[in-house]
């Protein structure tokens, strides 16, 4: 590796070596070293195959001066960052007992500290590599056993495109033996580029909801990784939404390490233009009678490019296995595209397993209905459109999370309404 941009980053990683917690530096130190062997990812990669990274860096950036409003949340505790750094003076985080990264592996054998690097590692992940090498900022929640939190937590993210060269954050949360809790993960804006790698436990009947929300601008460069152990009858519920940007990619790497452990993955895909984005997904079943469910929507217009690669891995002790992904896309444009790889790994022989992919233009005999019905052409389009999202936001049990889900749907709509009203 000898290019300006992997030297930039290499400096960056001996620079923050330890800069979080001195006793980081040991981890930190085999991250950079996995950094120099591999570098930054691109399409000679199987798993990148479809999103070059290291092109997207070095491409200029998209310029976009669209002005960028936050979302607020009523009875919400708030974690809020802006360009990568937390700002404790408009932040309440501390209401629910989380606290911020630096607090958090102040001690080496704090609770929180104990799974940093430790959840479902990915020894040669260059994204989970490259993060932990420049960690310098983020927030941990641990919920103890028994407790439910009224309040969700708002980890707000608003970039502003300020600065140059990077943001690397980690967030880690844990509940604790039947504990519940919500995540609401929202970000607004476009990073120069920026990773976040997300690690959470569940213990046993532990029940997390996670909604992430990306409402990038156009020229956001962003390769974020979500991490989980989930126990025995514990469950993961997640809704994530995304709008793409210059690059926008979303990794959920999931374990169901115990017995009736389940997972319900929703996605929920608007991409315009000429902007990007990959969801790509890894649900390992490593127990019995473990459950997981994968549904991917997208709506592609413009000349966008959409990914969507699915995984499901059953090992040979995970019998009575109930595993299942589907994707569905609409393509609005003849420049529209969506690669769709699903896959199944199975080495037990008493499951269900089953995948499957579709992707089409909107239904004719449904528009024609609607425009005989005096509808104009694009409104009876985004009424289709906005109805095949439905079933997903449906899902989402916090009436203010789901309607905040949906008036982006209905922003999107709007913005590219021109995009959206017509094939090209």
């Amino acid at each position: 590796m000898t290019d300006s941009l992997s030297e930039s980053l290499l400096g960056a990683m001996e620079q923050r070596r330890g800069a979080v917690a001195p006793w980081l530096g040991a981890l930190q130190g085999q991250a950079t070293e996995v950094f120099k062997r591999e570098g930054l990812p691109n399409r000679r990669v199987e798993a990148w195959r479809y999103s070059d990274l290291a092109k997207a860096l070095r491409d200029d950036p998209v310029a976009d001066a669209t002005p960028v409003v936050p979302p607020s949340l009523q009875r919400a505790a708030l974690a809020a960052f802006v360009d990568g750094a937390l700002d404790d003076n408009a932040s309440s985080y501390a209401q629910i007992g989380a606290v911020n990264l630096r607090t958090a592996l102040g001690e080496k054998d704090s609770p929180l500290a104990a799974i940093i690097g430790k959840v479902y590692p990915q020894a040669g992940h260059p994204l989970v590599n490259l993060n932990t090498a420049l960690l310098e900022e983020g927030l941990a929640l641990r919920v103890p056993a028994g407790t439910k939190l009224d309040l969700p937590l708002h980890l707000r993210f608003l970039w502003t495109g300020a600065g140059s060269d990077g943001r690397h954050l980690r967030l880690l949360i844990q509940l604790e033996e039947g504990a519940e809790a919500t995540i609401y993960e929202t970000h607004d804006g476009a990073p120069t580029f920026s990773t976040v790698v997300t690690e959470f436990t569940l213990a046993k009947g532990a029940k997390l909801t996670h909604i992430r929300q990306e409402s990038f601008l156009a020229g956001a460069r962003q390769a974020a990784v979500t991490l989980g152990e989930i126990a025995d009858k514990a469950t993961y519920r997640a809704f994530y939404f995304s709008q793409g940007g210059q690059f926008a990619r979303h990794e959920a790497l999931l374990k169901l390490a115990g017995e009736e452990a389940h997972a319900e993955l929703d996605g929920a895909v608007m991409v315009a233009g000429g902007r990007h984005c990959d969801n790509t997904t890894v649900i390992e079943h490593a127990a019995p009678n473990a459950t997981s469910n994968q549904v991917f929507r997208s709506v592609l217009a413009g000349s966008a490019r959409g990914v969507y690669q699915g995984c499901i891995k059953v090992g040979q002790v995970a019998q009575k296995t109930d595993a299942r992904q589907l994707s569905r896309a609409l393509l609005l444009s003849h420049k529209a595209e969506i690669v769709t790889k699903p896959e199944l790994e199975i080495f037990a022989d008493d499951v269900k397993c089953s995948h499957g992919a579709t992707a089409g233009e909107l239904d004719a005999n449904a528009l024609f209905f609607l425009r005989a019905r005096g509808i104009p052409e694009a409104e009876a389009r985004a009424m289709l459109i906005e109805a095949f999202f439905g079933e997903a936001l449906d899902k989402i049990e916090n009436e203010i999370l789901r309607e905040a889900v949906a008036k982006n749907v209905s922003f999107w709509l709007t913005t590219h309404a021109g995009e959206a009203a017509h094939v090209e």
